[in-house]
């Protein structure tokens, strides 16, 4: 079962990806990121065209890795993300995408912007860039009959909890904070020491 999550830039996609590994799910992160850093292929806001390429070639490689496990594996974005930055760019979408069965994922969860947008270093969009994919976005997925489902504008944690909750797994998030909890009061007390 493989589950996007997907969003304009800086929405708390990633803060959210790596709560739900930190959390104990299989995940694959963001491979647009991944190819920015390495730097070995043009950055997109150079050559939008070969960076998507390398950027499709290898989402799908990573996909294919967990596409018939058992176990729920979130991804930092999906396939179709691609399209919808060619379609941002106003670029033609090139045809790979239509060979992509839509079915590959059980669910999308489409996290709405934040009040602040955050600069980190590998982005260069901008509010303005977030607000017009969004719907874009949705519509890549929703076009190839995947289910989009809204996340608000919440905290982390009860992002977490949407999340979990709509995928079946609203146990999971009591578990995980449970065991969250008395770890932390392990690590802070003391033998003989009252808290």
């Amino acid at each position: 079962m493989q589950v996007v999550i997907t969003g304009g830039p800086s929405v708390g996609k990633t803060t959210l990806f790596n709560m739900l590994k930190a959390s104990g799910f299989i995940g694959i992160d963001e491979i647009a990121a991944q190819v920015i850093k390495e730097g070995k292929v043009p950055a997109p806001w150079i050559d939008r065209e070969a960076f998507q390429q390398e950027v499709f070639q290898r989402q799908l490689l990573s996909e294919e890795q967990t596409l018939n496990s058992q176990s729920i594996c979130f991804l930092d974005r999906g396939a179709f993300d691609g399209a919808a930055y060619y379609i941002c760019d106003g670029l033609p979408v090139p045809t790979a995408f239509d060979t992509i069965d839509g079915s590959r994922y059980s669910l999308v969860f489409l996290l709405e912007e934040l009040p602040v947008f955050e600069e980190d270093g590998v982005r260069f969009e901008n509010l303005e860039f977030t607000q017009r994919i969004t719907p874009v976005l949705e519509q890549c997925y929703s076009n190839r009959g995947v289910q989009v489902i809204r996340v608000p504008c919440l905290p982390p944690d009860e992002r977490l909890s949407f999340v979990l909750d709509k995928v079946g797994l609203g146990c999971w998030t009591s578990i995980f904070y449970s065991l969250r909890q008395k770890a932390e009061t392990q690590v802070c007390s003391r033998p003989g020491q009252q808290l």
